[in-house]
């Protein structure tokens, strides 16, 4: 006898007319590119979403998670909980968020959340300042979308996106389907949750079945990071995400290029952005002496950058030392 699919598994306690969301299901429709005015009952029929069951139409689990206004109400494990340690233990939390909602909103709450609680370098080559983000969040997006796509909904326990100084976990309860490995699993399509699947590749959220793991080690290594470690037990699928700590000037995948000119910074001012990443600190003498500028126009350089949130003051008078605000 085949295994039921969590998935596929009808609810006849979800109301199509009180707990369905029409504006979750438009939004659906418009990412996948199907019709806008598009037959609900419909739609979900034909995505294997639901069918006719005791003379109404019933909306399977997949369903439920994709398009309730309440997933949570009917699968209470489904939430995603979020939380930023201090340092690189459990031992303090900083911050947590317990998202509910349904799949998509989970999966865009949890890269907004990492991205809050990761740190955003920059450095500068001549006239451009070059954005250098801890880790390639598309790596992690592709965690979370895998943990939330392919998790054992059978299990009580729910996803958990932990953050700490040095890395970043994401975890999702249950292990590799099939008590296949993980070598049998890598490059391959495995899913657990077909339904589910099929709805977020229709949406792009998953370019290509069985990419997953691959896809995370190559895009932590483009970034100049070691590939994810995969930790695989009876209970849980873990990934591990290490960070850059202090070499993370030493990325070698800006996120984005920056022409200082474009901001009217002066030439004076870049030549100082560049010195200031050698040298750490300076002066307004200094300033001054370096650039050849008298005080009026040190003072009025060095506040425009501290204005636009290059730089910062320490100290009073001409004490003042200056430096990057990162």
């Amino acid at each position: 006898m085949q295994e039921k699919k969590f998935d596929e598994l009808l609810r006849e306690d979800f109301n199509l007319d009180f707990d369905f969301s029409e504006s979750k299901f438009n939004s659906f429709l418009a990412r996948a590119g199907l019709p806008l005015d598009s037959v609900k009952e419909q739609v979900l029929y034909e995505l294997s979403l639901g069918k006719l069951h005791n003379n109404k139409f019933t909306v399977n689990n997949a369903g439920v998670l994709f398009f309730g206004l309440n997933p949570q109400q009917f699968v209470s494990q489904s939430f995603v909980s979020c939380v930023r340690y201090q340092g690189n233990s459990m031992a303090s939390i900083i911050d947590r968020k317990d998202l509910a909602g349904d799949l998509i909103f989970l999966v865009d709450e949890s890269e907004a959340f990492v991205k809050r609680h990761t740190r955003l370098a920059y450095r500068f080559d001549g006239f451009k300042r070059i954005d250098i983000e801890e880790y390639p969040f598309d790596a992690v997006k592709e965690a979370v979308i895998n943990a939330v796509c392919h998790r054992d909904y059978f299990s009580q326990n729910n996803v958990f996106v932990n953050v700490f100084d040095d890395r970043i976990e994401v975890i999702s309860p249950g292990s590799i389907p099939n008590n296949l490995t993980l070598k049998e699993v890598y490059g391959t399509s495995n899913p657990r949750n077909h339904k589910i699947t099929e709805l977020f590749k229709r949406i792009h959220f998953i370019e290509k079945l069985g990419s997953g793991l691959k896809r995370m080690d190559e895009l932590m290594l483009l970034h100049g990071l070691k590939k994810p470690v995969y930790e695989v037990n009876n209970a849980f699928f873990k990934v591990v995400f290490n960070g850059p700590k202090e070499k993370i000037l030493e990325l070698v995948k800006p996120s984005n290029e920056l022409d200082l000119r474009e901001l009217g910074l002066n030439k004076r001012q870049v030549k100082s952005l560049n010195y200031l990443q050698e040298k750490t600190s300076m002066t307004r003498k200094e300033y001054e002496e370096k650039f050849k500028a008298s005080k009026v126009t040190a003072f009025r350089d060095l506040n425009e950058l501290i204005e636009k949130g290059f730089i910062k003051a320490e100290g009073q008078g001409k004490n003042t030392k200056y430096s990057l605000n990162q």
